[in-house]
């Protein structure tokens, strides 16, 4: 499954703004790939805070072997030293219990966030330990696939934005004028603007 970009919210965006919309038309439709599992989602960014993709990728694949269904029953059921074992640090095997142990007492499942606002979910998961804003705000993006999610706090955006509009650096208020902009499609923005910061590193 793949992050939902309408054609209607690239439309939008190409008449909101010209700059962005010529890269659009350059680049054509950008598949990235979504995880409608919104707990297994929490686990992976978890696991993958502060090491590399590729030490991820390791440390997650000895996981599945331990716990192929990433699920809160069972990872509750897997002990830490287990999990340790895979090769998690104390601190994370911690987070990813605790937010086993809430989603259980939450009873939390498919549609237990489809009738919060991006805020309510926001400051529902912030209370979790090891999740931040930008943790939950990428989980809206790629799991919960909510359409218009322009994280400030997310290095690549703001460098996509001072790429495609010429700007040496990008403060908040200029910030939240772009996500005004993009609005209700800062979603399907966001994934451009990481595709503009990757190529300009490149």
């Amino acid at each position: 499954m793949n992050v939902r970009i309408s054609d209607e919210a690239l439309q939008y965006l190409e008449e909101r703004d010209p700059q962005l919309g010529r890269y659009i038309r350059l680049r054509g439709k950008i598949l990235r790939k979504a995880e409608p599992d919104v707990f297994a989602a929490l686990v992976q960014s978890i696991m993958s805070q502060q090491i590399s993709g590729k030490a991820f990728a390791t440390v997650y694949a000895r996981f599945l072997d331990v716990c192929p269904a990433v699920s809160p029953n069972a990872l509750c059921s897997v002990d830490e030293n287990i999990l340790r074992a895979c090769g998690i640090s104390a601190a994370k095997v911690r987070n990813i219990k605790a937010a086993a142990g809430y989603f259980l007492q939450q009873e939390v499942t498919a549609a237990y966030f489809s009738k919060k606002s991006d805020d309510e979910i926001i400051r529902e998961l912030v209370q979790l330990p090891g999740v931040g804003v930008w943790t939950a705000e990428m989980l809206l993006l790629f799991s919960l696939q909510r359409p218009n999610i322009l994280s400030y706090g997310d290095y690549g955006i703001k460098k996509g934005l001072c790429v495609l509009h010429g700007l040496e650096k990008l403060d908040k208020k200029q910030f939240l004028r772009y996500k005004e902009l993009y609005s209700p499609y800062g979603s399907a923005a966001s994934l451009y603007l990481w595709e503009i910061a990757n190529t300009a590193q490149g």
